[in-house]
């Protein structure tokens, strides 16, 4: 009995020798094989769901590491939000995330970003598995945050509006144009979002008058601060000369916030081009 368990656990020992081997054998093969290439080369890929439809092209490895473009295209009335930070590489069986910061993509439009994985272990000839993790959903149809108009010359320059926090920055008044620039940060929990082409003017004859800057809408995760400039310019004389009026900014729905869904997650199987590697990456 004794004699035949030793034979067993001989067996066992010499197949995981044998399955050791291979493993180390198929390792030094790839890495002789990168060796000889100066780049390799993977087939683009797509993946698509009701929300969404992503593209991964011009994707490549090399001594510097592995990187691809990868293009969402929104398929809905929402704001989709992709977070690379969020998704991971999944290379020779050792798992990476990226570390790019956020893409915006707008409803019904596209947008594409370069993913870069930094580091020569990754230039594997072989396939790679890619996690899109990280993408969500925001919808901003909720009613805009109620804010106090805002006078120019102002007896103070910054307010609160939910959870953004805006300055004014500097303002310049002129009879026949007046320019206002704003600072906003977003240190609330939800999605922030400022859509600069609703904010209007009252002059003192009570008519009002549309902002010219129609800068698309700026969405801000929280954290995120960035700048918008508000432009009056040739307003007829009867509402008063701007360079000497009070005037009053009219925020209407401009300041909004969002909860965000999130997508589910999708495996995409990057594929190793051999044919294409073979024809450039020598």
């Amino acid at each position: 009995m004794k004699k035949e368990e030793n034979n067993h656990y001989q067996k066992l020992g010499q197949s995981m020798k044998f399955a050791l081997l291979f493993i180390v054998t198929v390792c030094l093969f790839l890495n002789a094989t990168a060796q000889n290439y100066k780049k390799i080369f993977y087939k683009d890929q797509t993946i698509e769901n009701a929300d969404v439809k992503v593209i991964i092209s011009d994707a490549v490895a090399t001594p510097a590491g592995i990187k691809f473009k990868i293009r969402v295209i929104n398929k809905t009335n929402d704001y989709i939000i992709f977070k690379p930070s969020e998704s991971s590489f999944k290379i020779a069986g050792e798992q990476s995330n990226p570390v790019e910061k956020e893409l915006i993509i707008r409803p019904n439009n596209d947008n594409f970003k370069v993913i870069d994985l930094k580091g020569k272990q990754y230039m594997v000839p072989s396939n790679y598995e890619f996690k899109l993790d990280g993408i969500y959903k925001v919808s901003f149809n909720s009613p805009g945050i109620a804010v106090a108009d805002f006078k120019l010359p102002p007896s103070q320059n910054d307010f609160k509006a939910g959870g953004f926090t805006v300055i004014l920055d500097k303002f310049k008044k002129e009879t026949d144009k007046t320019d206002a620039r704003f600072i906003a940060e977003y240190t609330g929990d939800k999605i922030g979002i400022v859509e600069v082409n609703k904010v209007g003017v009252k002059m003192p004859d009570g008519k009002e008058y549309a902002n010219y800057n129609d800068k698309k809408p700026i969405v801000f995760l929280k954290g995120n601060k960035d700048d918008f400039t508000l432009a009056w310019k040739e307003m007829p004389k009867t509402s008063g000369d701007m360079q000497k009026a009070d005037m009053l900014i009219i925020w209407r729905d401009a300041f909004k916030e969002g909860r965000s869904e999130k997508i589910a997650v999708q495996i995409l199987n990057i594929i190793f081009d051999q044919e294409l590697t073979n024809e450039k990456g020598k």
